[in-house]
């Protein structure tokens, strides 16, 4: 069937391997269950899987269970039924199959299919890395690790396993510790050892790791800086899909604006990202269709890649959602109500422009149902995130008294902060309030702005994960 030391000859591979397990060897059963199961040389046929598969499980095969186990999770040939599926990894464990005993260690450790349970998860994974010197089984003990529970010293016990992991092959381990050395987690901060695993992981096919050795080459953290070396791992990666190296590699060839070709190259690059997930690519070649900006202008194609970033939560395709709404700019029809949605969407995602623009609504269209406090507290989240409109904005709300109060200090404190951002209301405005104001006011303002350090804005994966918050480039747990 794969041709070692022989012409392949998957019908003749099949021939004899049915016929084995016709004749009850039970390698040949379940050999030929799991290559109806995952459809490899023969179309997938789930009922001749099961019905191998079972004659194997009844004869205690191990491989069978699990493979049963995986036909009760996925729903091949049978109902989706996780306590089945469970009950039959846990029968190809205690038949000492050190796959199904990961898988089982894997389950409780995420408390999938089973109530989470670190404990339980610790027993299996250590089954099968220590008695079964199973190398992803040693990885995944080190993300139990990373958790936190591996006992005190959990962050050592985790680099442990990651190196014994990565000692005997294991791209995933070989990334976690370089991560490891990168972050001094368990271990001295170290970026010689950072760059050596990262390659080891990228040379093993690791596409974060190809991804991240660009990003070490781009900023000269532990290597010399170079951005064709740079430029050369992110296409490495983009081979894996990686959507942050193809995002960057189109980047990288935007910068050449005079060269056709890589603008060419840029736009290809930036639709593979937005096809892999990445939501600013997808913003990005959202606005090159609608713009015609290197590619053919194509309104359709321009609103589906928009409202695809819009949908995955991208804060600065959710404002321009609710730009093209309020403005009725092809291809959207003018609806207010859908730009209202879109505007407070991204406001509360965090987008400055959105929450100056909903505040201004708020205050000052004559369309909008005038809300005072609530546009003050827009602008004033804007403004404190370093705005400077907002801040000329909230300034003038606090002087005026939409704020709920007056005080003049702190809207010099606004006006100063906004002048200095260069706005050029916000002089005009302080000139009115300085003479309203008192030598030790204004001295106590400018303090104010010189104590000012604006809120850091919130930062987002391009690629959605969960809960948006800034997560880490590496995926911390694993099933495979």
């Amino acid at each position: 069937m794969h041709g070692i030391r022989v012409p392949q000859d998957v019908e003749q591979g099949m021939r004899l391997m049915r016929r084995s397990a016709e004749r009850g060897f039970v390698h040949g059963m379940e050999g030929l269950g799991n290559l109806y199961m995952m459809g490899k040389f023969v179309p997938h046929n789930y009922n001749e899987a099961l019905y191998w598969l079972r004659l194997a499980a009844d004869r205690q095969d191990s491989d069978a269970e699990r493979d049963l186990g995986l036909c009760y999770e996925m729903g091949f040939g049978v109902e989706t039924n996780y306590a089945m599926s469970v009950t039959w990894l846990r029968q190809a464990a205690e038949h000492t199959n050190y796959v199904a005993m990961k898988d089982l260690g894997v389950l409780y450790m995420n408390g999938t299919e089973v109530p989470k349970d670190y404990e339980a998860a610790k027993y299996w994974l250590m089954l099968a890395a220590k008695n079964g010197n199973y190398a992803r089984a040693m990885y995944d003990l080190g993300v139990l690790g990373s958790m936190g529970a591996l006992g005190t010293n959990s962050q050592v016990e985790a680099f442990k396993w990651y190196h014994q992991s990565a000692d005997m092959g294991d791209a995933l381990a070989g990334w976690n510790l370089a991560v490891c050395y990168r972050d001094g987690t368990g271990v001295p901060r170290d970026q010689a050892k950072y760059i050596y695993w990262a390659g080891e992981a990228a040379a093993q096919g690791n596409a974060i790791a190809q991804f991240s050795l660009g990003e070490a080459y781009r900023t000269g953290y532990g290597v010399p800086k170079s951005k064709d070396t740079a430029m050369s791992w992110y296409r490495v990666a983009a081979t894996n899909n990686q959507p942050h190296a193809c995002f960057l590699l189109a980047l990288g060839y935007l910068e050449e604006k005079t060269n056709q070709e890589a603008q060419i190259e840029a736009y290809r690059y930036m639709l593979q990202a937005a096809q892999a997930g990445h939501r600013e690519a997808q913003f990005q070649y959202a606005l090159a269709c609608l713009h015609g900006d290197g590619v053919r202008k194509n309104y359709k194609l321009g609103a589906e890649w928009l409202k695809r970033s819009a949908m995955a939560g991208w804060p600065r395709a959710e404002f321009k959602m609710a730009m093209v709404y309020l403005n009725g700019l092809a291809p959207f029809p003018k609806d207010s109500t859908e730009g209202e949605i879109w505007l407070e969407r991204a406001a509360e995602h965090g987008n400055l422009d959105a929450q100056f623009t909903l505040g201004t609504r708020l205050m000052k269209d004559p369309d909008v149902t005038r809300n005072p406090t609530e546009a003050v507290k827009w602008w004033r989240s804007a403004a404190e995130h370093g705005y400077a409109k907002a801040q000329n904005e909230l300034g003038y709300a606090i002087e005026k008294g939409d704020a709920g109060k007056t005080d003049l200090v702190e809207a010099c404190m606004w006006f100063l902060l906004a002048a200095k951002g260069g706005i050029g209301q916000a002089q005009t405005n302080l000139a009115d309030l300085s003479s309203s104001l008192t030598v030790e006011q204004y001295q106590e303002a400018s303090q104010r702005v010189r104590d000012f350090h604006p809120q850091p804005v919130p930062v987002l994966n391009p690629v959605k994960m969960d809960n948006d918050t800034d997560a880490p480039l590496f995926n911390m747990s694993s099933d495979q």
